[in-house]
């Protein structure tokens, strides 16, 4: 998706656990954006959702990084526009190909768990309130009473809103990640397993799943949801898996199909 993205002389780059990372100038003029919008108003609160981001992204794509390390690919990672993408390369089994993809997603929860056990050591928060706090994200009301008591024991409003942030993009966007669109990580997750099942068209399956689903959502999203930056994500996620399923038409049309499934 960011194999393309040009290299400018405002990139941020360095070196973390031997991996290197390039971080674009959008990525940040993006993430600045999201969090200027809504109740994330003023300087320091959209600061601090922008370092929220980075971080949490950053673990995401470490997670693809080290997983595919462990299989003997040489990694590394790029932070561009609201999302990031970790450069694995190597040939893997679909096994490999699978914890490769999950580590990601995976790391971001493991994160968001690590954000519940520091609320709760530094300021009593119990599972019970963590719970009521997360449920919303869900789309599920939890118990109120819970929540406010949660809520009251953090006291300082920056710490409150610090936990909203990480637990917004390390659940929500998490689980956001897993589900069955191309090219999230839960789109490949299931384009190698369909391929597994139907080795000829399970590429083709995967991207009309991932049509439907992207599509709904974004229907969905649109009529009963003021979340405007989610209903055009999901929208055009529609429309690039449209495209290769008109690729993948057109290409069998003039006998260029791709026969990498008899290997």
């Amino acid at each position: 998706m960011f194999s393309d993205v040009a290299e400018t002389p405002y990139d941020l780059r360095f070196r973390l656990l031997g991996v290197p990372v390039r971080v674009h100038p959008w990525f940040w003029v993006i993430s600045a954006l999201l969090g200027s919008s809504g109740s994330r108003s003023g300087l320091g609160l959209v600061l601090m959702w922008v370092g929220c981001v980075f971080v949490s992204i950053l673990v995401h794509e470490f997670g693809h990084a080290l997983m595919g390390r462990r299989f003997g690919s040489d990694p590394s990672i790029l932070l561009y526009s609201f999302g990031g993408l970790c450069y694995t390369g190597g040939e893997r089994t679909p096994r490999q190909r699978l914890a490769v993809l999950l580590a990601g997603p995976g790391a971001g929860i493991l994160l968001y768990f690590a954000t519940l056990g520091v609320y709760s050591l530094a300021y009593g928060v119990t599972p019970r309130e963590h719970l009521a706090l997360g449920l919303p994200f869900l789309g599920v009301e939890g118990d109120r009473f819970a929540a406010f008591e949660g809520i009251a024991r953090m006291g300082d409003p920056r710490a409150q809103i610090l936990y909203f942030m990480m637990v917004q993009v390390n659940l929500y966007w998490s689980l956001i990640n897993l589900l069955p669109i191309w090219p999230l990580d839960g789109g490949q997750i299931a384009q190698v397993l369909l391929s597994q099942v139907n080795r000829r068209d399970g590429a083709r399956w995967a991207h009309g799943i991932s049509f439907v689903t992207a599509g709904l959502l974004a229907l969905f999203l649109g009529i009963r949801s003021h979340n405007m930056f989610m209903t055009i994500f999901m929208g055009y996620f529609a429309f690039i898996n449209y495209q290769a399923l008109q690729a993948l038409h057109d290409a069998s049309r003039r006998g260029e199909r791709d026969d990498w499934w008899r290997s």
